[in-house]
């Protein structure tokens, strides 16, 4: 399937958009417990590929949809992926969406990734604010939206997230707050 999304890189990433051929990996991704622990449970069938399929290129004319990430110095060694998708109750404030192979964990691939579909959701698409709806227990997920900037917002009662079902914790990250702090980190490097 044809995508609108850019390649976007980093220092040691390459994000490319999700193709067809990125289905199997995400499956296999999304069937391994350690990963779904917080998530649904592993094998389930919103999580196998068919239903990753359904919804991995359906906001793409709009900007939205996801990117598998791959290291660069091994091309083809697939690390996660990271998305920017529809989020809150009318689709309106688009999430940031991550998830990346545990053999990857601690090594900055998520910030890394995630930093920079960030700064192209804000910067290059305009968006006035993204969302992260993460599971409460997961202290990696929470612990990534506060470095990346979000702000924890009350308890989303209204979404559950999980196995079995708590509420989701919400974080929160205002266009201009990032585009602020975007300027004034320039502004030190150029110093």
């Amino acid at each position: 399937m044809p995508s609108d999304l850019p390649t976007l890189s980093t220092e040691r990433l390459t994000l490319r958009p999700r193709t067809m051929t990125d289905l199997d990996r995400i499956a296999r991704l999304n069937a391994d417990p350690q990963v779904m622990r917080h998530i649904a449970p592993a094998g389930s069938a919103e999580m196998g590929r068919e239903a990753v399929a359904a919804r991995s290129f359906s906001h793409v004319a709009i900007g939205l949809g996801y990117w598998s990430v791959f290291s660069r110095a091994v091309a083809d060694e697939f690390l996660g992926y990271v998305g920017l998708i529809p989020g809150g109750a009318s689709g309106e404030e688009p999430q940031l969406s991550y998830r990346f192979e545990a053999r990857h964990w601690g090594k900055g691939y998520a910030f890394e990734a995630s930093e920079r579909v960030v700064a192209h959701g804000i910067a290059t698409l305009g968006l006035p604010a993204l969302a992260i709806l993460t599971h409460p227990q997961n202290a990696a997920s929470c612990r990534l939206a506060q470095k990346l900037g979000f702000t924890r917002q009350a308890e989303a009662s209204a979404v559950l997230i999980g196995d079995p079902p708590v509420p989701g914790a919400q974080f929160r990250l205002n266009g201009a707050d990032w585009r602020g702090r975007s300027q004034a980190a320039s502004g030190l490097k150029a110093r």
